[in-house]
């Protein structure tokens, strides 16, 4: 190989390296994606992939959807009523929001109706879901739950609000009381739930009403009315609960 072709293959080979060097620059600067927290990359002050330093903590990745204890159902006049009990498992996290379907299946089994809805729920909390469908109780055969869109928050950004329940009685088919609200913020809105039982324990109506805009510390009274029709009720059964969100 005479020296004019090496010096040529070195000089192209200087241009090709000097070029990829340029081209790989103007990559960095103008081109290449900024690192983020859904890349598939431990980049960034991240400390696991996509998660840890400035993107959602790790333990997130690790955490239950609610799970669904019972689901029951109550005619209501040619409505139903539908009643379920919920869990969250993760002790350290809540969600201010998520959104559930609930499915109506009739004894065909198949679908015939769903209800789109939204709420929130604490870290380890029992909460109850009261929901009216414009259906007879009689075309229903089963009911299915499902979760989605879960906004996790830590215990420290979204605490539950202290609440309380007192004075309250049963009246046929009205239960009422008197709600505290033991903060020194408002309350934007409050739900209060009642379960009625049957005087051998069983689970005849379920029922809520809301409250709104309850100032710090201000006690008001509150009525949840169920169907007029309820037969059977022992009064010293009833369950109510309250849940509340700033």
């Amino acid at each position: 190989m005479n020296s004019r072709l090496v010096k040529q293959i070195l000089y192209g080979t200087g241009y090709l390296a000097t070029l990829f060097l340029i081209i790989f620059v103007v990559y960095l600067i103008w081109f290449k994606p900024a690192p983020t927290c859904f890349d598939g990359r431990q980049n960034q002050n991240e400390t696991g992939i996509d998660c840890g330093g400035s993107c959602s903590a790790c333990e997130i990745k690790t955490l239950q959807t609610p799970e669904t204890s019972w689901i029951k159902y109550f005619p209501a006049d040619n409505q139903t009523i539908i009643a379920a009990e919920i869990k969250n498992p993760n002790l350290n996290y809540g969600a201010d929001s998520f959104s559930y379907i609930i499915d109506i299946y009739d004894h065909k089994g198949a679908k015939i109706k769903s209800l789109a809805k939204n709420s929130f729920i604490y870290s380890g909390e029992i909460k109850y879901l009261i929901e009216l469908a414009e259906i007879d109780s009689k075309k229903i055969k089963e009911i299915k739950i499902s979760f989605a869109n879960f906004n996790w928050k830590s215990n420290e950004k979204f605490q539950k609000p202290i609440i309380q329940l007192r004075e309250i009685k049963t009246e046929k088919t009205i239960v009422s009381g008197f709600l505290t609200n033991n903060n020194a913020f408002k309350l934007l809105k409050t739900r209060i739930i009642g379960l009625l039982y049957s005087r051998y324990g069983i689970m005849i109506g379920a029922s809520k009403t809301e409250l709104e805009n309850i100032s710090a510390f201000e006690e008001k009274l509150f009525k949840i009315n169920f169907p007029k029709n309820l037969e059977d009720i022992d009064q010293t059964k009833t369950k109510v609960y309250a849940e509340a969100i700033r």
